[in-house]
């Protein structure tokens, strides 16, 4: 899990959400209010998204926020 601030200065939560059929999700959680994003990896494995994720610094964070699409767990699905 990572934590970063947004270019408008709310912080967040990245994690990592290992799904069924070897799809691997990055979740966005805002510490304050708003909706949970979640963008797909192009990732064989969750070993190969935790190191994308140590790897990336907070500018990358930002950028795959910003291509992330909202979702609402019991409503959406994976």
């Amino acid at each position: 899990m990572r934590s970063f601030d947004d270019s408008h200065g709310q912080h967040w939560q990245a994690a990592l959400l290992d799904g069924s059929y070897g799809n691997v999700m990055l979740v966005f959680s805002p510490m304050q209010s708003g909706m949970i994003r979640r963008r797909p990896l192009q990732v064989s494995t969750m070993a190969e998204a935790m190191a994308m994720l140590a790897a990336m610094d907070d500018d990358g964070l930002r950028a795959m926020l910003l291509e992330a699409d909202p979702w609402e767990p019991g409503v959406d699905g994976f």
